[in-house]
């Protein structure tokens, strides 16, 4: 039914339950990488919470069309949604292919390099999430937060960069390798992706920050 206030919060609690989803992302992505032998069953329960944070998003696309006064744009509400969902969808590839490409292990260190910065980005949307309900007290936090946001994103461009040198420069190339190659460029363009999707939820709060002033 079409309302014209919405349910107290209900967006910010939307949001943070996508966060919680993306935290825990996080986390399958780090007991991975400590632990290879969990790879499938991380692999699973990471297809799981996609689907859950997909369903999440369905919700806030729900509330935005019930509601006609929302405590953020329509437009902010559904790119932040958006943008949340993009991360994990990424991540549940990534790991994915990693089952069904068979990567050998353990794994490349640029598999552990962009990790390490998807995890740190993670940590600061986690905790962003949680500022924009009060935008006016979190000011500073949020605006320090962009700009660990964005710093992280070059340091992943700067992984990527190296990481496709090593790859594509490998000596003694043969057809085993070339597959090698092709499974693992996909791999790292999809960590890639996350990172940069972890950006673009920078620059929302950014947006969040200049319109609510």
């Amino acid at each position: 039914m079409f309302s014209l206030f919405p349910k107290d919060g209900i967006f910010y609690q939307l949001f943070e339950k996508q966060a919680e989803k993306l935290n825990e992302a996080g986390v399958l992505l780090r007991q991975i990488l400590e632990d290879p032998q969990k790879l499938e069953a991380c692999s699973v329960r990471l297809k799981k919470l996609e689907e859950e944070a997909d369903d999440l998003g369905h919700e806030v696309m729900d509330n935005l069309r019930r509601n006609f006064i929302t405590p953020l744009e329509g437009e902010d509400i559904d790119l932040l949604r958006q943008n949340l969902d993009d991360i994990i969808d990424h991540l549940e590839k990534a790991v994915n292919r990693m089952v069904i490409y068979k990567i050998p292990q353990p794994f490349v260190q640029a598999i552990n390099d962009y990790s390490g910065v998807i995890q740190s980005a993670i940590q600061e949307i986690y905790l962003g999430i949680k500022e924009i309900k009060n935008v006016r007290k979190y000011h500073e936090q949020l605006h320090d937060r962009c700009k660990k946001l964005n710093d992280l994103e070059n340091a992943g461009d700067e992984i990527n960069r190296k990481a496709l040198n090593t790859l594509m420069n490998a000596p003694q190339v043969n057809c085993e390798k070339v597959i090698e190659i092709i499974k693992l460029k996909e791999i790292f363009e999809t960590l890639e992706n996350a990172i940069d999707c972890c950006e673009d939820v920078g620059n929302m709060f950014e947006t969040i920050l200049i319109k609510n002033q």
